[in-house]
């Protein structure tokens, strides 16, 4: 059997991967200093570059990682970033878009009147309060609202 022969008998599948990207950003400095010094695509250069200030000990280094394109499905679904504020018998009380620096998907938070809020990602309103709403629902079950 010849390479060409092999070649036309055997199928290859190729399966598409979709590896989390990673950026390594060194920062320095606290509250209104701090900021960003440098980024980098992997923590070995972030970290090189760190120990090349190492004889200046005046500003602390450390290194953040953030995930590249986070809601890229999200977006591509044509979902936008929303703010739902419930209260326990599941009325909405506040529902805007918003941008969240606390992230989306991670547990809820409840405020000082013990309403339960949350970021999501929703098709339209009624979808963010249905998504809050079955939250709700399950953090009343397991005995979790803040009460």
């Amino acid at each position: 059997m010849c390479c060409g022969e092999y070649g036309n008998k055997r199928k290859i599948k190729l399966i598409k991967i979709n590896i989390m990207k990673v950026i390594y950003v060194v920062t320095s400095g606290e509250y209104s200093d701090y900021g960003i010094d440098s980024m980098f695509d992997s923590k070995e250069l972030a970290q090189s570059y760190i120990d090349s200030f190492k004889t200046n000990s005046y500003n602390e280094m450390r290194i953040e990682e953030f995930e590249l394109n986070p809601f890229k499905n999200q977006i591509k679904k044509g979902c936008l970033p929303y703010f739902v504020r419930m209260s326990k018998n599941g009325a909405c009380t506040e529902i805007h878009t918003k941008s969240s620096s606390y992230g989306f998907g991670n547990e809820p938070s409840f405020d000082v009147q013990k309403n339960m809020y949350h970021h999501v990602f929703a098709k339209d309103e009624k979808h963010a309060i249905k998504i809050v709403n079955e939250i709700r629902v399950q953090y009343i079950a397991l005995n979790k609202w803040v009460d």
